[in-house]
């Protein structure tokens, strides 16, 4: 029988019940071993998601209130000029901004670009210097023809200008269809710096015109456009009214386009953790398996500590804090290996699974954000199982008459 205070009794019960897990080594480093692989996959699917879904809701604050796009055929086609004027009556809008972008695709390197076209200016000479790395910007006297060209410069994605050093073009590329006569020279005048890699790496920031020619765009028509609201509150009400009032419009809302964040990185967490259901399912089964069964020992222990005085509820202390130290260690090396795997190691497998495959990838660095509703979540499905597949045989064992048990081993 344990005496002492509180404190003190389980201090003591923690002593024996360490003791005691060492004394079953090879089951408890088989649980323990099939428990943190449990922890560590579920562990890693949750982070990545909330990283991610924190990163592009950060992201997403930067978008439009309303983008308007025009579709024909069920397909999004340029938009006219002439909405311009007529959407900026709608009471409410403060401005309409037009845009050029598109894709180009170079057949040689397998690589689809993302064009955009913008006044380089701003670039430049405004707050979004500070995310472009100049140091590419050719010397005036050693590429006189290309830097007299304010309309032929751009500025890409760190992902594009590796694949461009590949082809000895990180200074100037060369725009090339076959449709055209001749190929159109472009200044690359500086990278985006890494930490923008997740939205940057496979853009080309080109100046508007030089993305019009690029692109094939008339000078009266546009990629979409972008409608400004002051009010927050109105911002769904205008982009009813632009639809009602030009039903081949689509207007897209930045909350519209959060939820689809939102949505579509949660569906496709779901959609991993359920392939691995399957495995978690077996290992569940083998924990319970190896947990839940008492060995002879363990019910001979039982029984002899029942019969030198041992109240039934010590037991179920010895065997709770087995329970605890065994769980509570493996969920903790799962979370930090997950935690490693995640945000030291970049995901490597599994980030292909949530961005996509693509030539032009980014290695980009995730932004920790560990919920505490997740921790709490990997807990509940792991700890308390584990817990109550420990306690309730050894509960069944502690209230059997100590001298049944001896003659029954």
């Amino acid at each position: 029988m344990i005496s002492g205070s509180w404190f003190e009794r389980q201090k003591n019960i923690i002593d024996y019940s360490l003791q005691s897990l060492l004394r079953r080594r090879s089951k408890n480093i088989l649980i323990l071993i099939i428990f943190i692989v449990l922890v560590f996959a579920v562990s890693s699917i949750l982070f990545i998601t909330g990283s991610l879904t924190q990163e592009m809701m950060i992201t997403s604050n930067d978008l439009p209130d309303i983008t308007v796009q025009r579709i024909l055929g069920g397909r999004q086609v340029n938009v006219l000029s002439s909405y311009l004027p007529e959407i900026e009556k709608i009471p409410g809008v403060e401005a309409v901004e037009t845009r050029v972008w598109g894709y180009f695709y170079l057949a040689s390197l397998q690589a689809n670009f993302t064009i955009y076209g913008m006044d380089l200016n701003l670039l430049e000479e405004g707050e979004y210097r500070k995310i472009v790395n100049w140091k590419n910007v050719p010397d005036p006297a050693e590429n006189q023809i290309l830097s007299s060209r304010p309309d032929f410069r751009m500025i890409i994605g760190q992902g594009v200008f590796e694949l461009l050093k590949d082809i000895q073009m990180e200074k100037a590329f060369l725009f090339y269809q076959p449709t055209w006569q001749k190929p159109i020279p472009f200044d690359i005048i500086g990278t985006f710096k890494t930490e923008t890699e997740l939205q940057s790496n496979d853009m080309m920031i080109l100046q508007t015109e030089g993305a019009r020619r690029v692109l094939e765009l008339p000078p009266d028509e546009f990629s979409d456009l972008v409608v400004h609201v002051p009010n927050p509150e109105e911002i769904e009400n205008i982009a009813l009214k632009i639809h009602r009032y030009f039903p081949e419009l689509r207007t897209i809302t930045r909350a519209q386009i959060q939820n689809t964040y939102a949505t579509v990185f949660n569906w496709k967490s779901a959609f991993v953790l359920s392939s691995l259901l399957v495995a978690i399912f077996a290992f569940l089964i083998l924990i319970w398996d190896k947990a839940s069964g008492l060995s002879p020992e363990e019910k001979r222990e039982i029984g002899i500590l029942k019969a030198i005085g041992w109240d039934t509820d010590v037991v179920l202390s010895v065997k709770f804090w087995e329970g605890l130290i065994l769980s509570g260690i493996s969920s903790l090396a799962g979370i930090l290996l997950a935690y490693a795997y995640i945000y030291w190691l970049r995901a490597p497998g599994l980030r292909e699974i949530f961005i996509g495959w693509s030539t032009i990838y980014p290695s980009f660095k995730l932004m920790p954000d560990v919920d505490p509703k997740f921790l709490l979540l990997i807990i509940t499905i792991s700890v308390v199982p584990y817990l109550a597949v420990t306690v309730f045989p050894a509960w069944k064992a502690a209230i059997t008459d100590p001298d049944a048990i001896m003659r029954n081993i």
